[in-house]
């Protein structure tokens, strides 16, 4: 079994490394290789290697529970406990009119054989020789405790990750009683316990006389047998044994010696007990006529599937009238040929697969209850709903065909993105579609739980944050790309004055700077370009309302963390507007203006290493928190792994990052560059 923890997991891989893991063929699956998936926000599991041609992976296992491999650790420890008595069995899972594997487990040796029921698949055989053992949900009445004197169950309970056995015996007017499997024996009776061995000794001892001169019978209280009484009924009417609780009310009428209480509580037990036996009266006279009618009509598949009902619910005490139909329609089916009895049988099949496959929708609308629209993590559930639903057919009901009905509509529309914006800001607004108010979570529209409050608001709700996103930043666009007022060239000198000055020499600029700096020429300059970055959070935000020296919200999810790696551009445009913000290249031109024009002029030109602009020395401030640089690569060991949640400078496992981590990070640099 694999673990569910990602912990434990870790610990699972590094024990079985070398090992592989196969899609079991005894516990319904299909027999393919699988790989181990591990999880953080869920529980770990096992899935089957994609596909080489890209086509979805088809798999007939359809129970994943613990339970269902019980047959198989049934099996494992009915070995280890013969084996250490000396004895060597065989298994073999029995698969009786189409019940499902391991619903039936076979166990034989040389000296006696036990036939262990997980289900109610198949109906327990009394009258053979080889011995059944019952599980938790197989029924057994009354009459068959009373005449065996006993019955042994078995049950699995989950220590860690394995199953241990337990064997229980039960009889009637007796709890049952729970023992290890190595507290068992086999003896000339067959499987026995502690609790037997007191059974039969019980059973066999001499019967006291029926009186003794001075010694009193002791007789139950009637309060006591009376709530024994009510409890008895409880259980006859769960096992649905009409002569048991026949019996039962005939006991508690004939009860006396109670309070006035508890005899109310007694004929409302047995007021309610008499009209569900004519329910049930009536009930198995339509299930007699209907097999009657099945029989003149000739309609074979009927008679099988009535034929069947009658063997659950009236074996016992059938009447002149009953048993004759019921042997001509057992006579009636006997003589169908071959080709006809295949068909039956084939449609048996169809018919079974229709139920599971009915059930399979109500589990899976069940899943689906909460959901208004169909995202694209849905898309499996809803695949497996609508396949389910087309093996089922009439099997739905109304209101299930509806549901279902939506979720095809839903489908051919095709499935939606969910939007993503933080709930701080989606829930300012009203929805236009749920018409939920400002301050208030969307609720669901369609489906039972219509009214009820949705995972997340809509994205109707969340395209108005988006829109008015848009229409900011492309407002600030055309800001900063608006043309400048054009300028009046600087007066030229007079020829006599002017004085050859030496060519400057360019040096030749090539490769990634050369590339930058052509496609700097074509494009225009981003804003935490032309702000220092020294200045980037020298005033607050009027944005997301980030104070000085904090950084700004990240509201639209650029980049990995709750932070912006940049500034939003109003922050920066407030910056540039500031009055005390003025270019370096106007205050050296301001400075020049205030010289005098002689002093121009005589001034001798700076020699050719002095054009270049001094490298103006670092001021002394205060260290502010930063995101990263503008201009960088970002690395995927440096961003938080989507996948797996695995933190900055933290490996994803020992194969490397995951390949969702890679791509991260190089979007997020592709979204840094612009």
């Amino acid at each position: 079994m694999l673990p569910m923890e990602a912990i434990e997991l870790d610990m699972f891989r590094h024990r079985y490394e070398g090992e592989t893991f196969w899609c079991g063929l005894l516990l319904g699956g299909c027999g393919g290789q699988l790989t181990t998936k591990l999880y953080t926000d869920r529980a770990c599991h096992f899935a089957h290697h994609p596909d080489p041609n890209g086509l979805p992976h088809v798999c007939g296992r359809r129970s994943r529970g613990v339970d269902s491999a019980d047959h198989l650790y049934v099996r494992s420890a009915a070995a280890a406990w013969l084996a250490g008595r000396g004895e060597q069995a065989t298994f073999e899972y029995t698969r009786t009119e189409g019940a499902p594997i391991g619903s039936v487990v076979d166990v034989r040796w040389r000296h006696g054989a036990l036939r262990v029921h997980l289900d109610r698949a198949v109906t327990p055989v009394w009258d053979d020789d080889v011995e059944p053992v019952l599980g938790m949900r197989v029924p057994v009445d009354r009459d068959t405790l009373i005449r065996r004197w006993y019955v042994h169950r078995i049950r699995l309970n989950s220590v860690g990750t394995a199953r241990h056995v337990q064997i229980g015996t039960e009889a009637f007017a007796r709890p049952i009683e729970w023992f290890a499997l190595d507290q068992c024996e086999m003896t000339e009776r067959g499987l026995s316990t502690p609790a037997v061995e007191e059974i039969v000794q019980a059973r066999t001892a001499p019967r006291p006389s029926l009186w003794a001169p001075g010694k009193a019978r002791k007789v139950p209280e009637p309060e006591a047998r009376a709530q024994a009484l009510l409890r008895r009924l409880v259980y006859a009417r769960r096992i649905e044994s009409v002569p048991l609780v026949k019996q039962v009310c005939t006991d508690i009428e004939g009860l006396t010696g109670v309070g006035e209480e508890l005899q109310e509580q007694l004929e409302a037990a047995v007021r309610h007990a008499r009209v569900w036996l004519i329910e049930q009266d009536e009930a198995r006279r339509k299930l007699f006529d209907n097999l009657k009618r099945a029989v003149e009509e000739q309609k074979p598949g009927r008679v099988r599937r009535l034929l069947l009902r009658v063997n659950a619910r009236a074996a016992e005490d059938r009447t002149d009238a009953e048993s004759a139909v019921y042997e001509r329609a057992s006579t009636y089916f006997d003589s169908l040929d071959d080709p006809t009895r295949d068909a039956v049988e084939a449609e048996a099949d169809t018919e079974k697969e229709a139920r599971k496959a009915a059930g399979r929708v109500r589990t899976a609308l069940q899943r689906l209850r909460g959901y208004d629209a169909y995202p694209f993590d849905l898309r499996p559930q809803v695949e497996e709903l609508l396949q389910s639903a087309a093996l089922a057919g009439e099997l739905l009901t109304r209101g299930e065909a509806r549901r279902v009905e939506v979720w095809k509509k839903r489908v051919a529309r095709g499935p939606q993105a969910q939007l993503q914006v933080a709930r701080r800001y989606w829930i300012q607004r009203s929805c236009p579609l749920c018409n939920a108010e400002q301050g208030k979570d969307c609720v669901l529209i369609e489906g039972p739980n219509s009214g009820k409050p949705r995972k997340g608001g809509h994205n109707e709700r969340l395209q108005l944050i988006l829109d008015e996103r848009k229409a900011a930043q492309k407002m600030a666009r055309q800001e900063v790309e608006a043309p400048a007022e054009p300028t009046q060239p600087a007066p030229e000198p007079p020829e006599c004055e002017a004085r050859p000055t030496r060519p400057l020499l360019e040096r030749p600029q090539s490769g990634r700077k050369s590339q930058a700096h052509e496609a700097g020429k074509k494009t225009t300059v981003r804003l935490h370009h032309q702000v220092p970055r020294g200045d980037w959070y020298r005033m607050g935000c009027p944005r997301c309302h980030a104070g000085p020296g904090t950084l700004c919200e990240n509201d639209d999810r650029v980049g990995p963390s709750a932070k912006r790696q940049l500034p939003h551009d109003e922050r920066l445009r407030r910056v540039l507007q500031s009055h005390d913000h003025v270019n370096p290249e106007e205050k050296h031109k301001g400075a020049r203006d205030e010289l005098p024009q002689q002093a121009i002029d005589v001034v001798p030109p700076p020699p050719a290493q002095s054009l270049r602009p001094a490298r103006s020395r670092r001021r002394a401030e205060r260290t502010q928190e930063t995101a990263g640089s503008a201009a960088r690569t970002w690395h995927a060991r440096e961003v938080t792994c989507p996948k797996c949640q695995a933190r900055p400078n933290t490996p994803c496992g020992p194969h490397g990052p995951h390949p969702e981590r890679v791509e991260w990070a190089k979007e997020f640099t592709r979204k840094l560059w612009g």
